[in-house]
């Protein structure tokens, strides 16, 4: 059996307890070096950890797979929550550990933290990721789209090509107003969390490749 487990934003602390307790007890445990140095104070000690970078993904979950069909209880972790930019990640185990039905276990991701700290209702904006492969020239246009029809917008960015003053330039240039009130955030619930608060025109910043912008209904108009 394989779980593909969200294990939050960055602080262990917040991992669903149900995560916690199959990381204490899983045979097999699995995800990209950066993501299991954020949960590895949960992990089974007896486990087979099965660390990957983005060159070897393949071939390790394909090792994951074989683990799972020898009756191995095998966990793949996701940063934050799997349903929040995660899907790639989850076609990935399909294709190579062969595991059509994957038990999906959320966590908190960084876009519920950053709505939560700007107070941005899902049900009044929109969510976008542009961190993934292919064309995003479309992604851009909806969220062009969204903002217009008065939508505020969880955003986040594509390192290093479409980063938080990339995208506020490309907004202004498509009609966004320069005074759209804005929020960065980087390393969110991680010991290092910083924030940026401002508007679109004045964002001019780099931030790192672990940011989240939101992007408000608001105007600053003064």
């Amino acid at each position: 059996m394989i779980y593909a487990v969200g294990i939050g934003p960055g602080d262990p602390d917040m991992m669903p307890h149900k995560t916690v307790l199959l990381l204490n007890k899983a045979d097999v445990i699995s995800g990209f070096d950066t993501v299991l140095k954020l949960a590895e104070k949960h992990f089974n000690p007896k486990a087979t950890i099965v660390s990957m970078g983005y060159k070897d993904q393949s071939e390790k979950l394909e090792k994951v797979g074989e683990l799972s069909r020898d009756g191995k209880t095998c966990v793949v972790c996701f940063m934050g929550d799997v349903n929040f930019s995660g899907y790639e990640y989850l076609e990935r185990i399909h294709s190579s550990s062969q595991e059509p039905n994957p038990v999906i276990i959320p966590g908190i991701s960084s876009a519920q933290m950053a709505a939560s700290k700007t107070l941005t209702a899902f049900e009044t904006s929109v969510f976008l990721t542009f961190h993934k492969r292919g064309d995003i020239s479309k992604d851009k246009e909806f969220l062009v789209t969204a903002l217009k029809q008065g939508k505020a917008a969880i955003v986040i960015p594509l390192p290093w090509d479409f980063m938080p003053a990339e995208i506020c330039k490309y907004l202004i240039e498509n009609g966004i107003s320069g005074n759209t009130k804005i929020h960065v955030f980087e390393h969110l619930t991680w010991p290092e969390e910083t924030s940026y608060s401002g508007t679109l025109a004045e964002c001019d910043q780099k931030f790192s490749d672990v940011s989240i912008m939101v992007i408000s209904t608001e105007s600053d108009n003064n």
